[in-house]
């Protein structure tokens, strides 16, 4: 005896939310701009006890607040777009990222030799900040994560003034 099987569907139930429309330079722009700003601020955070300079320790403690804004609101569009928090670039060396060796040497260095390693690291991120900023806004598809983009790009603009 032989039968046919049928099923009916049952009513549609809605999934979780789909993450945002995001491109792969959404991706790659947050993905790396999240620990960049992590490191650079990790750094900053360092001049108040290690800086020489009252005007390193000002430019520091400047970037400190910012970047922390800049940082909740990276870590809030990435989150959205469903991205793993974790950093996939932990260990590469690249232009403006503050690497865990950097921290290192930062931790056990006090005065001038301080000063000039945070403000050359500091300097590079913020440059390249705005170099990533651009790139987003020109091929980025999530018009959050473009926004972000500007707004990370004026913070590098302004932390590059500061530290010059």
């Amino acid at each position: 005896m032989g039968g046919c099987a049928t099923t009916t569907a049952g009513p549609a139930v809605p999934g979780p939310a789909a993450p945002a429309a995001v491109n792969p330079t959404d991706v790659a722009w947050l993905q790396l701009v999240v620990p960049m700003t992590e490191n650079a601020l990790a750094a900053a955070r360092l001049a108040p006890e290690h800086a020489e300079s009252p005007h390193v320790r000002s430019a520091a403690e400047a970037c400190t607040g910012p970047l922390e804004q800049l940082l909740g609101r990276l870590r809030a569009v990435r989150d959205r777009a469903g991205l793993p928090a974790a950093d996939v670039h932990s260990g590469h060396r690249m232009p403006g990222m503050v690497t865990a060796a950097d921290l290192v040497a930062l931790r056990s260095e006090r005065g001038a030799g301080f000063d000039r390693r945070l403000v050359a690291l500091l300097r590079a991120h913020a440059a390249q900040l705005v170099v990533l900023a651009g790139g987003e806004q020109a091929n980025g598809a999530d018009a959050e994560t473009r926004e972000l983009a500007r707004v990370a790009g004026a913070e590098g603009a302004r932390e590059t003034e500061l530290l010059g």
